[in-house]
């Protein structure tokens, strides 16, 4: 897997602790000893006005084409932590995503995901997304992104240092939903470090009045 060091609006990692319970000291040299583990996730509101909708029956019920260069320019040349349901709504032509790792996560161990490799739990995922690849892939791996879906965002919380969320100005039908991440900043275990400015789409047909990236940092 190549890595694409030409593109623009390259992400400079921000390593941390990743909370991970083995030590240092059991990780080996093949570990880099300092990792952030990042969500991140497009929300918009469900027709009963909910916030976090992220999915319908399997798909995200929206296109936003300045949500996916940001997610690209995010992601690429990382590890990327997936769910089987994300896995395959990507569609046969985007995955596996280009110029990252791409781990699926299953409880079917024979499940197969061509381009990706399969494990069945998150910490397997973790572990093996912060493990360097030999020979060298080119990626950096001192951050590490999960992409969805709902339930792995639930169990990737406690791991997870950062949140990176497009927040959508639409209302959508919706069945899976994102971390509550208003409910933590008010209980103080997440901080908002950086709000955008609330940006209107280039396409004025895609349903979506406006967006606005948000970075929300762990505090405790």
């Amino acid at each position: 897997m190549e890595h694409d060091s030409s593109r623009s609006g390259y992400h400079e990692p921000e390593p941390g602790s990743a909370g991970l319970s083995a030590s240092e000291e059991d990780w080996g040299d093949d570990f880099p000893k300092t990792f952030s583990v990042n969500m991140i996730w497009a929300e918009a509101r469900d027709k009963e006005g909910r916030p976090g909708a992220i999915g319908f029956n399997g798909g995200m019920p929206w296109h936003c084409a300045e949500d996916m260069k940001h997610f690209k320019e995010l992601t690429v040349s990382h590890p990327v932590i997936m769910g089987r349901k994300t896995w395959e709504s990507l569609g046969l032509k985007y995955r596996p995503l280009p110029n990252r790792d791409n781990i699926v996560v299953s409880r079917d161990p024979l499940y197969s995901a061509p381009g990706a490799t399969v494990v069945t739990s998150l910490d397997d995922a973790l572990d093996l997304a912060r493990q360097e690849a030999i020979p060298d892939d080119g990626l950096d791996r001192s951050e590490i992104w999960v992409i969805g879906g709902a339930q792995l965002f639930a169990e990737a919380l406690p791991f997870a240092n950062k949140a990176y969320v497009t927040v959508l100005d639409a209302e959508v039908d919706a069945d899976s939903y994102a971390p509550d991440m208003n409910a933590l900043v008010e209980a103080g275990l997440w901080q908002e470090t950086e709000v955008g400015e609330r940006l209107k789409p280039a396409d004025p047909s895609c349903g979506i009045a406006s967006y606005q990236f948000r970075i929300l940092t762990k505090t405790k």
